[in-house]
């Protein structure tokens, strides 16, 4: 994966985190759903710090 994949892919998750959380904290929603979105919220900062780890292992940025 190029330096450029991968900012572009990180620059996207990060959006979309923030767009998550605020939304989550913004808006009503069923508690079903708030458990959806807090388990995406999750996954997206797990995947954030596999690629910040592997930026700082393979040394790309």
């Amino acid at each position: 994966m190029s330096k450029e994949e991968l900012n572009k892919m990180m620059a996207i998750k990060e959006m979309d985190l923030e767009e998550c959380q605020l939304e989550l904290n913004s808006r009503y929603y069923p508690a079903i759903v708030r458990v959806a979105m807090m388990n995406y919220i999750t996954i997206l900062e797990e995947q954030l710090k596999h690629y910040n780890e592997l930026i700082k292992r393979e040394g790309i940025a």
